[in-house]
């Protein structure tokens, strides 16, 4: 456990060092997509294990069948790694434990899939994503649990993901940030422009999470599409 707090790297979702946090929540769990999403100026990456049928083929299964990537990913890129535990299945404490022998400096899992051990859990920065179906109190009082250290906003439906942004996308957003006492990252499971997404910051979000379902989905163009919603971009343009 000592080596794992000796080689970790810094992350705070309370800290941004640009206009916000981009952090890239990768399709699959591949060094080549890691090292890409750096480059292109994200601030952190977003490993995935245990999706289910609406996920990604890259987020299916345990985090043993995917250990060896991840492994790799964790000790090659030089900005924080997190780990997404998605809705297949809820972890124990040994599984939890077994997944903690990697160097992540976060985790992320739905606020109805978290267990409680997690929020005592201080080796780690904890994401509570927010689904569809939550009522706006219990986002409030997630939102105010000792433990949980940022809120996501991932309330977009399967069907309607990939469309545009909407009014009604802003008008939810704004509110949950309204009412949270923790950083709010909006993950973008609609098309978004870089402009679009300064406004939503200009809202009170204080990070983005790329979501690999408004990608065109080629490891080619990755770098490209990522680095297009980079705060770094704008600023070089602005300047």
């Amino acid at each position: 456990m000592e080596s794992i707090s000796r080689n970790k790297k810094h992350f705070d979702p309370s800290e941004s060092h640009g206009a916000y946090i981009l952090v890239a929540c990768l399709p699959k769990n591949s060094l080549n997509l890691a090292t890409k999403a750096e480059e292109a100026g994200c601030d952190a990456v977003l490993l995935c294990v245990d999706g289910d049928e609406t996920s990604y083929p890259g987020h299916y299964g345990s985090y043993e069948l995917h250990d060896i990537y991840i492994r790799d990913i964790v000790s090659t890129v030089s900005i924080p790694c997190g780990i997404m535990i998605g809705n297949s299945r809820q972890p124990t404490k040994e599984y939890w434990e077994k997944i903690m022998e990697n160097n992540f400096s976060f985790v992320e899992m739905y606020a109805h899939t978290m267990p409680l051990f997690l929020l005592n859990d201080s080796r780690v920065k904890k994401f509570a994503a927010i689904s569809t179906g939550y009522m706006i109190e219990q986002v409030k009082h997630i939102s105010r649990m000792d433990g949980i250290d940022a809120i996501d906003i991932a309330t977009t439906p399967p069907q309607l993901r990939g469309n545009l942004f909407s009014v009604l996308d802003y008008a939810t957003l704004e509110l949950i940030s309204e009412i949270s006492r923790k950083p709010v990252f909006l993950r973008t499971q609609k098309k978004i422009s870089r402009e679009e997404i300064l406004k939503v910051v200009a809202a009170g979000i204080k990070g983005i999470v790329i979501d690999p379902c408004i990608l065109s989905g080629t490891d080619e163009t990755y770098r490209e599409e990522i680095e297009s919603l980079s705060p770094r971009r704008a600023k070089s343009e602005q300047e």
